[in-house]
């Protein structure tokens, strides 16, 4: 099985003057397999239980300063994923395995970001599919 990589965009100076809905774009390695909302801040990752992702997240300007600062909501209070950060060769991301196990299949997360200290969140969903 192999794992989902979830990439964040953020166009830091515009979603710190005017909030992340409009300035902050999802996309995910799933492609056209499933996954929706693409290009969007409500993207809808799908996996499969024991299925790994990973997010990671930059600016769109290269001189932002943009860090994943925690989880939290649905998906991680029923512990279906457990986000940790990970750093390969200085390349930070996080990552959790999927283990809905029964419960919630289409959980919400909340996803909390650093942006030149100030923290703004979002909320997208997994969309988790039995093996």
């Amino acid at each position: 099985m192999k794992n989902v990589e979830v990439l964040i965009v953020v166009d830091v100076e515009n979603a710190l003057a005017q909030g992340l809905s409009s300035n902050l774009y999802m996309i995910d390695s799933n492609k056209y397999v499933g996954s929706y909302r693409e290009g969007t801040n409500e993207l809808t990752t799908c996996c499969k239980n024991g299925q790994i992702i990973k997010w990671r997240v930059v600016g769109v300007s290269p001189d932002s300063s943009v860090s994943i600062e925690k989880f939290s909501g649905t998906a991680t209070n029923d512990y279906i994923i457990m986000p940790k950060k990970k750093d390969d060769s200085g390349e930070e991301y996080w990552e959790a395995r999927v283990e809905a196990n029964g419960r919630n299949h289409n959980p919400q997360y909340n996803l909390f970001l650093n942006m030149n200290g100030k923290i703004l969140s979002f909320d997208p969903f997994l969309n988790i599919e039995d093996n």
